[in-house]
């Protein structure tokens, strides 16, 4: 519970000055730890000593400060060798902890980029992310994954490139279907020499590089001999070509005058409410813009603005590589130690400068604008949020507020390829960096073919039973939602409320929702553990909300059974069976040819295989009978 009056104030400031007795002038990090171990705060300072000595002068403390301190129980200190190692460390530790009173990147995920494979004769495009630690040129990062897949499926359109994986490539005779639409060149079966593919290939690169005029008028040429040999079909073929080169160019095309490499950042602070706005230039072309809504933490109407955008750096290029230039609208706290950072982690030299003129000023202004329209849309939305789950609250007479609440959904087919899902929102919308899904195993240890019966005719509720478990199970009450939704019936609430009870848990709310007759939306039942069924009109904007809940868990957890089953394709019986590795399943395939004839193996037969002892022989014969 957050505390904030004089007493706790004294308390806390009492509690520092007894640490600051041993404390050394020197760099470092230092944590401010509340009640039952939370994370309050956790900064860095190139002088410990003097840094901290800052929070027992009272009258110097805002009231965000002042909510810290009143709520510190403990200090902790990491002493580093240099300010410049204390920054990196108090990102690491603030990405870690995620303290109430820091400011917090929650959507920090890394961008994708495209990948020219070069260990392969013939390169494939690939989108990637992450550590780039595969040799081969990439382009990028890029916003919008979709933009990527985009490009990949032009750039081998236009430029005949390869669309199969390895395997594929490997094992072709003959060429596929897209070699007879003329959108590759078959280098699977040699119809292209590796010194024509590797000039398509640089072909690609320079469009990503931006010299897309030349690629251009080469294919316009080619498009009017096709016509002028009556090759209509030819023709066609170079004018899609065109058309598709042109599209993805104009998505992307900005005239940035001697940059080569940029990111803009530009922040737009409204009370506590905060937006960065980024946009992602490689070699003139537009590679996306994002707008991000990081935590100013709590309280957090006090906070600069220039610490926002230090914690904004820090954090989003910890995961993602930066450019040469990064161009701001305000210079962030300690710039060119940032700078510094930056060079050292990634070995890049990085200048963050404030543009005064020119075109890079007017691109900051504009991104400006854009900013403060998504940031006015996005104070709209948590509004509407706001009041959506207050107006839950209200209509099932819950008994707190909801801040947080948790949907759950199942999703199989006839009891195979099961999967949970969890999606969360709060005031701020869907949480997608929470969403989960779980993998429901049909096959428990010391199982009976009664207890394997039972879960495919009541799959629905022993999976709930598990998620549910799982989620909650020896968990920090401080990640629990107020409200958890369920898409089910009066025997689902049972269920979770009966699992809840179990792990002792009494401070959520749970909602079930249950189809309407026919299915139909609107004619929803919903219970709660104080009420049998109750149904909404149906324009009541609360069903609306509820609606659009089931809906988004339901996405979640179809698209998680369809990868699921997807994979369950390709398995193979014998990679469920502990003890068996590549080696022994290799030794029984060649063998008994297949999983099913190892399946019907005495273990005696088993025995006979090369690597396979009494032991693992009898786990197999279990395994299938």
């Amino acid at each position: 519970m957050i505390k904030n009056n004089k007493a706790s104030l004294s308390k806390g400031i009492e509690i520092i000055k007894n640490e600051l007795l041993t404390i050394p002038n020197k760099s470092g990090i230092y944590q401010m730890i509340g009640e039952n171990s939370e994370y309050l705060y956790i900064g860095k300072a190139k002088n410990l000593n003097n840094r901290i000595k800052f929070y027992t002068q009272p009258k110097r403390l805002n009231s965000r400060l002042s909510y810290m301190v009143s709520n510190t129980v403990k200090l902790e200190i990491i002493v580093t060798s240099s300010e410049i190692e204390a920054l990196l460390l108090e990102s690491n530790l603030i990405k870690k902890f995620e303290p109430i009173f820091n400011i917090l990147l929650k959507d920090d995920k890394s961008f994708s980029s495209i990948l020219f494979n070069l260990s392969h004769s013939f390169p494939q495009l690939s989108a990637h992310r992450g550590q780039r630690n595969i040799k081969g040129d990439y382009f990028g990062p890029f916003v919008s994954k979709n933009t990527v897949q985009k490009t990949i499926e032009t750039l081998q359109k236009i430029f005949l490139l390869r669309t199969c994986n390895d395997n594929i490539f490997k094992s072709r005779t003959r060429p596929c279907l897209q070699f007879q639409i003329k959108r590759c060149s078959a280098p699977c079966v040699n119809l292209i020499s590796k010194e024509s593919y590797r000039d398509s290939l640089n072909e690609a690169k320079k469009f990503l590089q931006g010299n897309s005029k030349s690629i251009k008028q080469n294919l316009i040429k080619k498009m009017y001999d096709a016509s002028n040999k009556q090759n209509f079909e030819a023709a066609a073929i170079f004018r899609n070509r065109i058309k598709a080169l042109t599209d993805v160019n104009a998505s992307q095309n900005i005239n940035v005058p001697n940059v080569n490499d940029v990111d803009f950042l530009v922040l737009r602070k409204i009370e506590n409410k905060v937006v960065i706005q980024m946009t992602i230039v490689r070699s003139g072309c537009n590679y996306g813009s994002k707008s991000y809504f990081p935590s100013p933490g709590k309280n957090g109407t006090d906070v600069l603005e220039e610490e926002i955008m230090q914690a904004f750096i820090c954090q989003f290029y910890d995961k993602n590589i930066p450019p040469e230039n990064i161009l701001v609208n305000l210079n962030p706290k300690d710039k060119s130690l940032i700078e510094e950072l930056l060079h050292k982690k990634h070995k890049i030299k990085v200048k963050i400068q404030l543009p005064q003129r020119g075109k890079k000023l007017e691109i900051i202004k504009s991104t400006l604008k854009n900013a403060e329209e998504n940031l006015n849309r996005k104070i709209y939305e948590r509004s509407s949020n706001k009041n959506n789950l207050k107006n839950l609250q209200q209509t099932f007479n819950f008994k707190n507020s909801i801040q947080k609440l948790e949907v759950y959904d199942n999703s199989h087919n006839q009891g195979k390829s099961p999967v949970g899902a969890m999606i969360a929102f709060n005031e701020d919308g869907f949480l997608k960096s929470l969403y989960r899904r779980y993998n429901i195993s049909t096959e428990h240890k010391n199982s009976s073919k009664q207890i394997s019966d039972e879960f495919i005719n009541n799959n629905d509720y022993l999976m709930m039973k598990e998620v549910i478990k799982r989620r909650f199970a020896g968990k920090n009450s401080s990640g629990f939602p107020d409200l958890i939704i369920i898409d089910g019936g009066k025997g689902h609430l049972n269920i979770v409320l009966n699992v809840l009870k179990d792990l002792q848990i009494s401070s959520i709310e749970v909602l079930a929702i249950s189809k309407g007759i026919k299915r139909d939306a609107g004619r929803e039942n919903f219970y709660t553990k104080n009420s049998d069924s109750f149904r909404f009109n149906k324009d009541d904007p609360t069903l609306f909300f509820l609606q659009k809940l089931r809906d988004e868990v339901h996405r979640y957890a179809i698209a998680g059974h369809r990868i699921k089953s997807k994979k369950n394709i390709f398995k193979n019986p014998l990679d469920e069976i502990n003890g068996i590795g590549a080696n022994r399943k290799k030794s029984l395939l060649e063998e008994f040819g297949s999983a099913k004839a190892v399946g019907t193996a005495s273990i005696s037969d088993l025995l006979k295989v090369e690597g396979i002892n009494k032991s693992i022989a009898q786990k197999i014969f279990n395994f299938f009978n």
